[in-house]
């Protein structure tokens, strides 16, 4: 999960990874997924049950063949001889007399997400299709393209599946451009340049080589890591805070920029994000700003002058700027 104003009206949004909607659970979903879980031998192991709703059986049948259900509970052999018997079988009439002691936790919705801060609730918007091929661990927010528009990208992929399920390798990393309400169109790889095709996992943002556009650093599971240098974007301003001796990098505060009659997205400075991952402390914004306001941690808030053709800036708590170059 990572957070970012994406329709620009200062209320911090989320976007949360899921498993997508191209695994082995899609043709099951019309009614949702149940895990059963237990200690059923009271041997201090808890064991669990895969199911999806079935139909015809009018009940919830297990998703795991019986080889790797005995693998777990042998218990099963003595009730369930064969595969028929296995496959004409409800999870009531599996477990029988333990079905009192199990647990169920419930998955209805597996589609990466956006949630859009309305104030006094969150208006969930499904990414589009691209976004749902693979599952999604790592998620970067930052204004890619230097359009004044937050953009998402997602780290996709994951190899680790049980025996007959092939893995979920249909995603190769995919950056999503926001048009500043909340929606977003995916990029393709070959105009993105990013095409990574191992288990992503970490992603980070950062202005590298500080020439005013953000860059991408993505880990992976067993792979080497891949940094992008953005070399298309419309190149913004650097922002700097000056934080009190113990927060010296203002985390925890929020950054609007803005013309001083409207300020628009605002972006906070967090000590982590997504999966593992930390970003940068000193963000990028379009270089259209003329002042800029920062909510700072700890209450107060300063509205400060941007300098003409400056660069980068530095923001002390008092909204005093230094330019940095």
């Amino acid at each position: 999960m990572a957070a970012g104003d994406f329709d620009g009206d200062g209320r911090m949004d989320l976007v949360a990874g899921n498993w997508g909607e191209n695994t082995q659970w899609e043709p099951f979903r019309s009614r949702p997924l149940r895990l059963y879980f237990a200690d059923f031998e009271n041997d201090g192991v808890e064991e669990m049950i895969e199911t999806h709703y079935e139909p015809s059986m009018q009940g919830y049948v297990p998703l795991i063949h019986l080889d790797a259900a005995l693998r777990g509970m042998p218990w099963l052999h003595a009730r369930f001889p064969t595969w028929k018997s296995w496959s004409e079988s409800t999870v009531e009439q599996i477990l029988g007399e333990r079905m009192g002691t199990a647990r169920v936790l419930e998955a209805s919705w597996l589609s990466t997400t956006v949630f859009l801060n309305r104030g006094d609730h969150f208006t969930a918007i499904r990414l589009p299709d691209e976004a749902q091929f693979a599952p999604v661990f790592g998620l970067g927010v930052a204004d890619f393209n230097g359009d004044g528009n937050e953009d998402i990208f997602l780290s996709q992929n994951f190899f680790a599946t049980a025996p007959g399920i092939s893995r979920h390798d249909a995603g190769r990393g995919l950056l999503l451009l926001g048009d500043g309400r909340g929606g977003f169109a995916p990029v393709p790889g070959q105009r993105s340049g990013m095409a990574i095709y191992g288990e992503q996992r970490g992603a980070a943002v950062a202005d590298f080589d500080q020439d005013g556009r953000v860059d991408l650093a993505v880990g992976q599971n067993g792979g080497e890591t891949k940094l992008y240098r953005n070399v298309t974007a419309k190149p913004g301003l650097r922002v700097r805070l000056s934080g009190p001796p113990g927060n010296p990098d203002g985390i925890g505060a929020t950054i609007r920029v803005g013309d001083g009659t409207r300020f628009g997205l605002a972006r906070e400075i967090h000590a982590g994000s997504g999966w593992l991952s930390q970003d940068s402390s000193v963000p990028v914004f379009a270089s259209s700003a003329s002042k800029i306001s920062v909510r700072w941690p700890g209450g107060g808030t300063s509205v400060s002058e941007v300098p003409v053709r400056a660069a980068e800036i530095e923001i002390g708590r008092d909204g005093g700027v230094q330019v940095r170059r």
